[in-house]
């Protein structure tokens, strides 16, 4: 398996949101709660929101870059929609069901376009996420062809949802039986509720 860099978080990102084990999961992870959607449920909600999660996983290096107006609205749009596609191919993955066919074309389609058009360097298995040419408006076509790799190189036995919040995590535990996307938040909060109902 692809040995990946451990996320540097940048505000308003914290190590708590970034415990997918690859880019691609923590990219599905950017909403509050996907088993039980709230209101306010989106985490990538402007602009630079989204320009430091992507320095966080390392796909800016030299520092967050200058983006306005539309490219700056087109670039959130983007991301949320390769997220859901990425989500979709892997929530299906965790729950053993087939691939959906079209979230995962658009995958392939988004991933395919920028290599065409030479936005991405060359497909390099070891290197998660794939080099590109260091634009903003290249990183969906980069995050949407590391899900394509994601999905043929990650164990699928080890893909998982929370069971609680729904969040998608790759399960590297030895006995692979871990359930929560993080024992500090999920964990914790269903050993609360049981011990509540206990008492009831």
């Amino acid at each position: 398996m692809v040995a990946l860099p451990k996320p540097r978080p940048r505000p308003p990102w914290e190590d708590g949101h970034f415990v997918g084990g690859h880019v691609v999961l923590d990219l599905t992870n950017t909403v509050f709660d996907r088993a039980h959607p709230v209101a306010d449920n989106e985490l990538l909600k402007t602009p630079s929101a989204a320009l430091a999660w992507c320095a966080s996983v390392g796909l800016l290096e030299d520092g967050l870059p200058e983006v306005s107006g539309a490219a700056a609205d087109a670039l959130v749009s983007q991301l949320r929609a390769v997220r859901e596609d990425a989500w979709a191919v892997f929530d299906a993955v965790a729950r053993t069901a087939p691939i959906p066919e079209a979230p995962f074309g658009a995958l392939l389609e988004r991933g395919g376009a920028g290599l065409r058009d030479e936005r991405l360097r060359g497909v390099d298995a070891s290197r998660v996420p794939l080099d590109f040419d260091g634009e903003p408006d290249a990183i969906p076509a980069a995050l949407s062809l590391s899900a394509v790799q994601a999905l043929f190189t990650l164990p699928r036995g080890r893909i998982r949802a929370c069971a609680r919040c729904g969040w998608l995590f790759l399960d590297s535990s030895r006995g692979g039986r871990r359930r929560w996307c993080s024992m500090g938040t999920c964990g914790n909060r269903e050993k609360a509720s049981r011990h509540r109902r206990g008492k009831r």
